[in-house]
């Protein structure tokens, strides 16, 4: 089967608090970071998705988010199909992703990156089968481009 190539374009970051006016409903995916313990300061703690909308979502994780030691800084994404590198000549983001396509991008992300704080997604890659993401933008500390097939056993 033909791998499919996903741009998974990253803006921010932004303030736990002061994140919601730069939310559009074209973000489908999130990743927190602030300060873990044993990993440091400014690291990857989660990474989400959501049909519902980046802003409702976030704001389930403020039981725990606004207790952290140090600031959260959030950073989200819009995501879409790039079937020619002449795709990425556009200068318009995309629309809302399909589902199945959203919850593949976030599969590989969580399975590449292992978030100290996500607990799903970190020992199967089955919804990430053939999908290659390149993250753009303000991606942070996660890698530029991430596959299926590197990190498979099946392929």
């Amino acid at each position: 089967m033909k791998e499919r190539t996903i741009d998974v374009y990253w803006e921010g970051p932004f303030v736990w608090g002061d994140h919601n006016k730069h939310i559009k409903e074209s973000h489908v995916l999130y990743a927190l970071y602030g300060t873990h313990p044993v990993y440091g300061r400014d690291v990857l703690l989660y990474i989400g998705m959501t049909e519902r909308g980046v802003g409702v979502r976030l704001s389930e994780h403020g039981y725990w988010a606004e207790y952290e030691c140090d600031q959260i800084n959030i950073r989200v994404a819009s995501m879409g199909e790039i079937e020619s590198w002449k795709d990425w000549e556009v200068d318009e983001r995309y629309e809302r992703a399909p589902r199945s396509d959203v919850e593949g991008v976030e599969t590989l992300l969580i399975y590449a990156h292992q978030p100290a704080y996500n607990t799903r997604n970190k020992e199967s890659l089955e919804k990430a089968r053939n999908i290659r993401i390149f993250n753009t933008g303000h991606f942070g500390s996660l890698l530029p481009e991430l596959s299926y097939r590197y990190y498979s056993e099946d392929w």
